[in-house]
């Protein structure tokens, strides 16, 4: 009877082995777990992770695979891209819907972005500006103020006049135009630095030759009548946003003015106040 008690015991000593392989488990249950989500079959054979460095504005979806992404969440990652997104700090991953809190803790050091951006000196900030007021009359005034002799109106000029900026090629022309219409119209010149692939270098060379007119007004989304693909296609507005959005307007009606937004877990008072110009609540 005491062999017996004490068996179990020794087998347990004698067998058991330390298991160490617990963070590449989570990265396979996170990958099987977004293939789930996104309605895709897991591949019958075992999924090979491997961490590595990788940049999430030019990975490819192959290798972002490769680091247990998932199907769904590397084509929602390369469609925000293509469509003018871009990723400045690592936190700005976990923006895309979808995004395992997880799978980002446990690649965080395998993001090449920085954890922050650096904020502009109060000298820096102090830093008088050219005065642009006479530019409103055309997209393009000769001005003499630097290897650039003009100023551009950003809401009007064309994909060839971005082109004489310097720095500017067509792809950036392109990119910059859609993603003005995507908003609506830029109502300050920091958006351009939204722009997918325009780093905070260029746009300090191209802040000084751009400007937009006084009292520009931007187009607005009616909020209280605007469909899901509709709200879901603006930039500032995440599939989240959308879909709260979309319950608040059938729960408790339209949206009054701006504070509304306040109301919603989704939101917070940056998101609010980058947004409002482009809303409205008729």
């Amino acid at each position: 009877m005491l062999l017996l008690l004490f068996v179990p015991v020794l087998y347990r000593d004698l067998t058991q082995h330390n298991y160490d392989k617990f963070e590449t488990d989570q990265l396979k249950l996170d990958s099987l777990v977004a293939l789930w989500k996104d309605g895709v079959r897991a591949p019958k054979d075992s999924i090979t992770i491997e961490l590595g460095d990788f940049d999430p504005n030019t990975a490819s979806v192959e290798q972002m695979l490769k680091l247990g992404f998932g199907n769904g969440l590397s084509t929602r990652i390369e469609k925000y891209r293509n469509a003018g997104g871009q990723f400045r700090v690592k936190s700005d991953l976990k923006k895309i819907y979808g995004f395992p809190d997880s799978l980002y803790q446990s690649l965080i050091a395998y993001i090449m972005l920085p954890e922050t951006i650096a904020r502009a000196t109060k000298v820096e900030k102090e830093k008088p500006r050219p005065n642009y007021n006479a530019s409103k009359a055309t997209s393009i005034e000769s001005k003499p103020v630097g290897p650039n002799t003009f100023v551009l109106e950003l809401n009007t000029a064309d994909s060839l006049d971005f082109r004489k900026l310097k720095g500017i090629g067509p792809t950036y022309s392109r990119r910059i135009i859609k993603y003005r219409e995507m908003l609506g119209g830029f109502t300050s010149i920091e958006q351009i630095a939204e722009v997918y692939g325009i780093s905070d270098s260029l746009y300090q060379t191209l802040e000084p030759y751009l400007n937009i007119s006084e009292g520009f007004e931007p187009i607005q989304l009616n909020i209280n009548i605007a469909t899901f693909k509709e709200l879901n296609a603006h930039p500032y507005i995440s599939f989240e946003q959308t879909k709260e959005i979309m319950t608040a307007k059938s729960k408790y009606g339209k949206f009054n003015d701006s504070n509304d937004l306040k109301k919603l877990s989704t939101f917070d008072s940056i998101q609010i106040a980058k947004l409002t110009p482009y809303l409205k609540f008729k």
